[in-house]
């Protein structure tokens, strides 16, 4: 089974702000609490994460795994539109490589970004894999892009150039992006 890259703008700063260092807490004590009251205080902003639409009083029960990592992504979705996906879909692995021979000492990786929580258990609800990027960060991101952009195949160029678009969005906006598997 492939992964599917997925990528949406994010409002970092409100996310840093409201959220952060609660779902931070509650992944390094497995205290979901917190995240089960900034839900519900937040219920009627928040979607759920896959479908996008508006979670409804029962939105527990759509909780297939009662840890932080569930709950954290619920409460995510207060930040960004789980409808508005601009990631790279299959393609990622391409462009990953890509990068990978082009840069040989990357911080993190153009197209990922980096995880938040502890490091032993960063937040990570699809168990694949899910990093965010600042305003800088995608600055940096779309230089790095560049540099590969000529060796794009044709078939994902546009998958490409509509994740190059989500990154410019975000540093005209002062957003960030949300990327996960």
């Amino acid at each position: 089974m492939s992964m599917e890259h997925r990528a949406f703008l994010f409002d970092l700063s409100s996310f840093s702000n409201e959220l952060k260092h609660i779902l931070e807490s509650s992944l390094r004590s497995g205290d979901v609490g917190p995240l089960r009251e900034f839900i519900n205080n937040n219920q009627l902003s928040l979607t759920d994460p896959y479908e996008g639409e508006p979670i409804s009083e029962l939105w527990e029960d759509m909780i297939s795994e009662p840890d932080a990592h569930q709950y954290g992504d619920v409460a995510l979705t207060k930040y960004y539109s789980p409808l508005e996906d601009r990631g790279l879909g299959p393609d990622w692995e391409v462009v990953q490589e890509l990068l990978i021979n082009a840069y040989q000492h990357l911080i993190f990786s153009p197209i990922l970004g980096q995880p938040i929580g502890p490091v032993d258990d960063p937040f990570d609800p699809g168990k694949m894999g899910s990093y965010f990027q600042s305003r800088n960060d995608a600055n940096d991101s779309l230089e790095k892009l560049a540099g590969v952009e000529s060796r794009i195949p044709a078939d994902i160029a546009d998958r490409y150039a509509q994740f190059k678009e989500l990154l410019k969005n975000a540093i005209s906006q002062n957003k960030g992006i949300y990327v996960t598997f």
